[in-house]
């Protein structure tokens, strides 16, 4: 399969790398608006066509499917430009910034009968795979509670792409979308209750958010994101005969098992970063004739984004309201003096 990348930011570089190691799939185009002059010059892509202009990307007859890494905000443009050219698509979640843009997107490659699929890469992952095994084989009964946090300590500037309100940057987009992602993959139903609560950076994008959602078996998940707190990056799965812990969850690489006093745990390495799995995958849905990924179906991706919105609109409707604004805490330092 003949690969064309949209955009060469942070992701790019290990997703071409994980191009190269799937076997059987090449990169053929890039195109960056402002790293053009650099790809042209760089060894590596001398058998690559290199645009500065995504049109000419998409209309290059040589691309089978594209790759699109771009900032959130245009994710709905690079996707629907891609389609509309007919080029299969795989694209970086979040795909689009709201439900509304998700849909059009749906059905438009659906209309089209192409390929589309929201890059969450972690499903295919070998340990991920595995922990999927373990519930399927009913190996901890009953699941009644999930745990999961994805945080880290960025010390991006706010022009960056997590900061950055005109670029969509913030949690929910970027971190919380995680662990969401694996909840709903292990209820496979809709949540009945969201309750979320959250704090916003200076820039006003959330840096924190805390989640519960509880679902009809009565089962709850509590999931966690931050770009100013580092956690543990963890989920752990309860059930009613044990706990399946995930390390590191969205590229992770270990699987523990817990059952009464017997603890196993079982290694899975890459073979290059990950992303390979996740390449193979798109793959063999377009080989197959797919227009979906059996692992992220358009259904999932639709219930995650009204998950997302769900609890962007609590947020924005119901902030901290012990969160004192700087001019705010200046005066309360007055007073406590």
């Amino acid at each position: 399969m003949n690969w064309g990348i949209i955009g060469y930011g942070e992701i790019a570089p290990a997703f071409i790398r994980g191009i190269k190691a799937a076997g059987g799939q090449h990169v053929c185009a890039i195109a960056s608006r402002t790293k053009h002059p650099l790809l042209r010059a760089a060894a590596e892509f001398r058998e690559v066509a290199v645009y500065s202009d995504y049109t000419d990307l998409y209309n290059d007859p040589t691309v089978g499917v594209v790759y699109i890494c771009t900032t959130n905000q245009l994710h709905y443009e690079n996707v629907m430009g891609a389609l509309a050219a007919g080029k299969h698509v795989l694209c970086e979640k979040p795909v689009a910034v709201n439900p509304e843009e998700l849909e059009e997107i749906l059905s438009f490659a659906r209309a089209r009968r192409l390929f589309f699929m929201e890059g969450m890469w972690t499903r295919f992952l070998p340990a991920y795979r595995h922990f999927k095994q373990l519930l399927a084989d009913g190996a901890i009964g009953e699941i009644n509670f999930i745990r999961a946090d994805f945080g880290f300590e960025s010390d991006w500037g706010e022009e960056r792409r997590l900061k950055n309100k005109a670029l969509y940057g913030g949690v929910i987009l970027d971190n919380l979308d995680y662990p969401i992602f694996l909840c709903q993959d292990v209820f496979a139903t809709a949540p009945l209750i969201v309750t979320a609560s959250g704090r916003f950076a200076s820039t006003g994008v959330e840096d924190l958010c805390s989640v519960s959602l509880q679902y009809p078996s009565a089962a709850v998940a509590q999931v966690f994101a931050s770009f100013q707190q580092k956690t543990r990056q963890e989920s752990i799965i309860y059930g009613k005969l044990g706990y399946i812990r995930l390390g590191e969850f969205w590229h992770g690489t270990k699987v523990e098992l817990s059952l009464g006093d017997s603890l196993i745990t079982k290694d899975f390495p890459f073979k290059c970063n990950g992303f390979e799995y996740e390449v193979r995958a798109v793959n063999d849905c377009i080989r197959q004739g797919l227009t979906e990924c059996p692992l992220v179906t358009h259904a999932m991706s639709r219930e995650v984004a009204l998950i997302m919105e769900t609890i962007s609109g609590q947020l924005k409707s119901n902030p901290l309201k012990n969160q004192l604004k700087t001019s705010d805490a200046g005066k309360e330092e007055n007073i406590a003096g």
